[in-house]
């Protein structure tokens, strides 16, 4: 990814999350993400989005890229820490809410809302050793259906869009690299750059 596409994965963020975000934040985040497609980051985001409460790092997004690319094994070990996660508050006040913010799949899998309170009030060594494999194996089949519908995550299919209120653009100054590429340079890199070059101030 490059500053430009960066500054939109931010305001996606920004939008979702309210969180602000600086011209070091630009520069982190390309700097960490540039080797990674404008596209993979923006279905990646769109699958945290789906999942997730809280902004994510560019590691979060870097795990959440390498998470859609992997077949179906990884992807039910991923659904089910995430719904362990979620039973752990199958009797709170909110615990319908949580059941709902669950991805539809992961639901269809349980089988129902009464099916997720009984087992938020089973011991976790049961749910390893019982509902773990069958979870598995009934998400597996799931995955490999959808995909020969040919119905797999179609929001994936297309990134995020430009959003037309994004903050303005603001110079990033840039080094090229020995691959053509670019990477944001902090102000002392550049002063260095600068010196060396003769340049001075």
């Amino acid at each position: 990814m490059n500053n430009a596409e960066t500054q939109q994965i931010l305001e996606h963020i920004k939008t979702m999350y309210h969180r602000d975000y600086n011209v070091n934040t630009i520069k982190l985040w390309t700097l960490s993400l540039q080797d990674i497609a404008y596209a993979d980051v923006s279905y990646a985001l769109v699958s945290w989005f789906q999942t997730e409460h809280f902004a994510p790092l560019p590691s979060d997004i870097r795990a959440k890229v390498y998470n859609l690319k992997t077949g179906p094994d990884a992807l039910a070990s991923q659904a089910w820490e995430q719904l362990l996660r979620a039973l752990r508050n199958a009797y709170a006040p909110e615990s319908e809410q949580v059941w709902n913010d669950l991805p539809e799949i992961t639901k269809e899998v349980v089988g129902g809302y009464a099916t997720f309170r009984a087992w938020g009030n089973t011991d976790t060594a049961s749910l390893e050793s019982v509902q773990r494999p069958m979870f598995t194996k009934r998400f597996e089949e799931m995955q490999r259906r959808t995909r020969k519908e040919g119905a797999a995550q179609p929001q994936f299919r297309e990134p995020l869009p430009a959003l037309p209120d994004a903050c303005p653009a603001q110079v990033i100054p840039q080094i090229e690299d020995h691959t053509g590429g670019g990477v944001p340079a902090p102000e002392d890199m550049m002063q260095r750059l600068r010196e060396r070059l003769g340049g001075g101030k």
